[in-house]
This record gives structure tokens, sequence and C-alpha cells, in this order.
């Protein structure tokens, strides 16, 4: 029996939680597959990567479908299923990392170009090795702000 979810929205903090707890009600009513019917315009990184290693972690197989936008770190978390489809409207944009507006004097301002040159090879790595686009393409899509329809995506 297929089990749905729907997650809809910004990636916030908890919603990993929210999703284990999803799993284990479906597993609890005897469902053999998830399929997570995905439309987010990204949001928090570390949530987004929690939320990808809970689906790739779980015992129950799951499959995202992309219903709408995948943008920012859904992209991390849409290619965290195996298998994905998409509706032929999605849209998929992918961005480097960016850090909240905040004053930072000039050490603080290191830390946050490190923390964002960290977090975009964490996003690169991820979807290279989730997708047949090499390191250094996914990187220059980044940088460059790409954005693809269901279509190229897929």
């Amino acid at each position: 029996m297929d089990f749905y979810i729907v997650f809809a929205g910004i990636v916030e903090v908890g919603f990993s939680t929210r999703l284990f707890n999803a799993i284990n009600t479906a597993g609890s009513r005897g469902a053999t597959k998830i399929i997570i019917l995905l439309s987010s315009l990204g949001g928090n990184i570390q949530e987004g990567f929690t939320l990808a290693s809970t689906i790739q972690n779980s015992t129950l197989p799951i499959a995202i479908h992309a219903n709408n936008n995948i943008d920012s770190i859904a992209n991390v978390i849409y290619m965290s299923a195996k298998v994905r489809t998409a509706e032929s409207y999605a849209k998929f944009y992918l961005h480097g990392a960016a850090t909240p507006a905040a004053s930072f004097d000039e050490k603080g301002l290191r830390e946050q170009m490190l923390s964002l040159r960290t977090e975009n090879a964490r996003i690169a790595q991820f979807i290279s090795e989730n997708s047949e686009l090499n390191f250094k393409k996914v990187q220059a899509m980044m940088k460059a702000g790409t954005t693809m329809t269901a279509q190229q995506a897929l």
C-alpha cells in the first residue's frame, strides 16, 4: 500500500522530526512505499540535509514527486530519493547558499564566507553523488543560479 506525504512550504527546523513521525505512522498502517509530494522554495540548509538523510535511511522505500517549485535546499531533499518524478510544469532552481542579513566585523565576515563556501560544497557534493552531474558542473550551476524545467532536470 502506498502512503502519501505532502510537503509544501519552507524548510524549517523540526520538519525532519515530523517526517520521521510520518514515516513511522506509514509503517504502522501497513505501507509498503511512501510517496512524498514535494514543493518548496527552500529554507534551512541543515534541516534540509537532515530531511535528506531521513529519506535515504528509511526502511520503507520513499519516492519523491515534484509538484511545483523545487528551489534551493529542496533540490537536496528531492535528490535524496532513489525514485524521483515531476509534474511537467515543475521548476527546479539551484543557487549558492546565502547568509542571513547581519552586520559583521572583519573576522565575522571571513567566518561567514568560509561557512558559505562549505555549505555550497556540501550541496554540490550531495547533488553530484545523487545525479549524473559532476561536482564542478553542479558548482557552476549554483554559482550562475540555474533554473530548469522538469524535462531538463529529469
